[in-house]
């Protein structure tokens, strides 16, 4: 089945000299030899040359050979075959995601579009270069070049239901709004909706030392400096579990000089981060509940004490490094949201970490070390997408 995009306002970014005719229906094995070592030929060659950009270092070194066969080891990828043509949808938001969401269906053999949002980071531009410039270094074809297209358009009812009407698998990352909105345009002879919407995440931290405070500054650094804390995976809160005032004053002064030394917020994001802070009062609901909200600011971070969150104080959670603080005496005392994702935890005693996560009701869809936040894995918000990303043979 050709896809024809001709008459459609479409950009095509990757690869540079594809034409606006797809076959949809051209895929490979999932986890085929050849497949695997060129992918990570790619992963190497975006290391060497994405250096600068840590971020591409990161998607490079998640192509390493090594993951990839871990990855292969937990399936029957002899009686697996491709699930089709796979429309993903990616957020503005968080600059190289779509390259994991991406490569996941590319090791799955599947024929990948990928919409992109108008407005692409430095970090994405540069990605999409490297990846240009690898398929370009040499004469022969490359197998992930027959199975990517990557486009741009304006917001378009017309093309977003044409490309799904040819897919048989649909990954939607972004607001449930937009999920609900691209959701009604009908796949090819498939209900295979994939779809990762807003969530948050928090950290729960207990320093004993001061010696410990640097390692926890840095693990949290990890988990909220990419992306500018906007990921859904980056700690939003803070729960402290039984550490001192004083050990929390210098770990926030340490984390803010970090961040001031590695970032910089532009005006508008200065505006997003203002405009959160006079609403949070509001989102708090603090003249109905008594809540105590304390504002500090160490610039760039602002610091918001509280006695606890309210649901629409993360739904509405600007990211910017805005971090809300509630203290804690036991794990028990933690309260999540439906929509939490990640829990990291940083200087909790290992068994007391796992009779928590064995006991507790809370909801969550992960729990892991501080630092590991934003480390992608092909298992995500409960989702495994290789299961879903192909079919048995």
């Amino acid at each position: 089945m050709i896809l024809n995009l001709e008459a459609y306002a479409v950009k095509i970014l990757l690869p540079i000299d594809r034409t606006t005719k797809i076959d949809t229906t051209f895929c490979l094995p999932p986890f085929s030899t050849d497949l695997l070592n060129e992918l990570t030929q790619l992963g190497t060659f975006l290391m060497r040359f994405g250096r600068e950009f840590p971020n591409i270092v990161a998607a490079g070194y998640w192509l390493r050979k090594s993951n990839l066969l871990t990855i292969k080891s937990q399936y029957p990828t002899q009686q697996l075959k491709a699930t089709g043509c796979v429309f993903h949808i990616a957020p503005g938001n968080v600059d190289t995601l779509f390259f994991y969401s991406m490569m996941v269906s590319v090791l799955c053999g599947n024929q990948t579009i990928l919409r992109l949002s108008n407005k692409l980071t430095t970090d994405s531009h540069v990605l999409l270069e490297l990846i240009n410039q690898f398929f370009c270094k040499s004469s022969d074809k490359h197998l992930i070049f027959s199975l990517i297209t990557v486009l741009q358009y304006e917001h378009n009812d017309l093309i977003s239901s044409k490309i799904s009407s040819v897919s048989t698998a649909r990954v939607i990352w972004g607001s449930n709004k937009t999920i609900k909105h691209l959701s009604q345009f009908p796949l090819y002879k498939s209900t295979n909706n994939i779809c990762f919407p807003d969530r948050y995440s928090v950290a729960i931290i207990q320093i004993d030392t001061e010696a410990q405070i640097k390692p926890a500054v840095e693990n949290l650094l990890r988990d909220i400096q990419p992306y500018f804390q906007q990921a859904c995976s980056s700690p939003k809160v803070v729960y402290w579990l039984n550490t001192k005032t004083w050990i929390q004053e210098k770990f926030w002064r340490l984390l803010s000089n970090q961040l001031n030394e590695k970032e910089t917020l532009d005006t508008s994001d200065l505006m997003a981060q203002l405009l959160y802070l006079q609403r949070l009062p509001l989102l708090l609901n603090t003249s109905m509940n008594q809540n105590t909200c304390l504002f500090k600011k160490y610039d760039p971070l602002h610091l918001i004490e509280l006695e606890f969150i309210t649901v629409d104080s993360v739904k509405y959670h600007c990211g910017l490094w805005v971090l809300l603080s509630v203290q804690i005496n036991q794990l028990n005392d933690v309260k999540l949201f439906d929509h939490c994702q990640s829990v990291t935890l940083s200087g909790i005693e290992p068994t007391q970490c796992q009779h928590w996560q064995k006991n507790t009701q809370q909801p969550m869809k992960r729990i892991l070390p501080a630092g590991q936040a934003l480390t992608f894995s092909h298992k995500w918000d409960g989702v495994d997408l290789v299961a879903r990303l192909s079919v048995n043979c």
